[in-house]
């Protein structure tokens, strides 16, 4: 699916799709999307990496993805990310770096992510 068309789009969940095996690099031209919801995204391995461009984003929702190994490190310049979960996502092993940027932060679960 390609997302660059819907610009308009403030709320995509993608919960439950387990045979999604990647993002498209266009969904971060999603420039008005506030939320981002991606649950049982068991086959999904990473996120697009110029995540920075997603700057209306509030929240972002990262549960039981099993195959992510990092978040992208442009995810800190998002500057009005408020709320950020990340649930059971057992291959994660650290958060980026410079995570301090994030200054509108004001929710960060992280559970049972066991590295």
């Amino acid at each position: 699916m390609e997302f660059g068309k819907l610009e308009s789009l403030v709320y995509l969940d993608l919960s439950g799709c387990s045979q999604l095996g990647c993002l498209r690099d266009s969904i971060v031209d999603l420039s008005q999307l506030k939320t981002l919801r991606l649950f049982n995204c068991h086959k999904l391995e990473n996120l697009p990496m110029k995540f920075e461009k997603l700057q209306s984003l509030v929240e972002l929702d990262v549960c039981d993805y099993s195959q992510l190994g990092c978040l992208p490190n442009s995810i800190v310049d998002l500057s009005q990310l408020k709320t950020l979960r990340l649930f059971n996502c057992n291959k994660l092993e650290n958060l980026p770096m410079k995570f301090e940027k994030l200054q509108s932060l004001v929710e960060l679960d992280v559970w049972d992510c066991s590295q």
